[in-house]
């Protein structure tokens, strides 16, 4: 079972890694495009700016996401070297469980928001709204399957 978490949280990190470059790389074109368009034609693309910040939103989503998989996201130090004194696979442990619960909770509130968001009818370049914020709801399932591995490799060290 671990070797499937193990190896579905790879793909999906390989998968994140070259969306984030090419969202990041869409990104810089939209941005250079508007603005050779805006300087030299005296127009622009409608709704461009809007576009640039949801994908401004998946860059730091994805980042998110890969800095979990790396385990670079935010932790507090302070309080996980103070309680790794103690027994440092126990700390893990809990630390990854409730890091999953929250991600659990956090992805639910997400699927419930992109559920109202779908009653909505504005577009941004052809597309929905809520298609441009599904990143959300993905963003905590990628992350809540990296802690559950990590729950499981705890406890897995733990029964050793």
């Amino acid at each position: 079972m671990l070797k499937i978490f193990r190896r579905l949280n790879y793909i999906l990190y390989n998968f994140q890694k070259w969306l984030v470059i090419a969202v990041f790389a869409a990104l810089l074109g939209m941005s250079f495009l508007q603005v050779i368009l805006r300087l030299f034609f005296h127009t622009g693309i409608s709704n461009a700016e809007l576009f640039t910040r949801y994908m401004v939103l998946w860059v730091a989503f994805l980042g998110a996401a890969l800095a979990t998989y790396k385990g670079r996201h935010i932790n507090l130090d302070v309080i996980s070297k103070q309680l790794k004194k103690f027994n440092e696979n126990l700390v893990n442990l809990l630390v990854n469980f409730v890091s999953f619960v929250i991600c659990g909770v956090l992805l639910w509130a997400a699927i419930i928001f992109i559920g109202n968001q779908m009653s909505e009818t504005e577009t941004i370049l052809f597309m929905p709204v809520w298609v441009l914020e599904l990143i959300i709801p993905w963003t905590f399932f990628f992350m809540a399957l990296i802690f559950l591995q990590r729950f499981f490799d705890s406890f897995g060290r733990r029964k050793k």
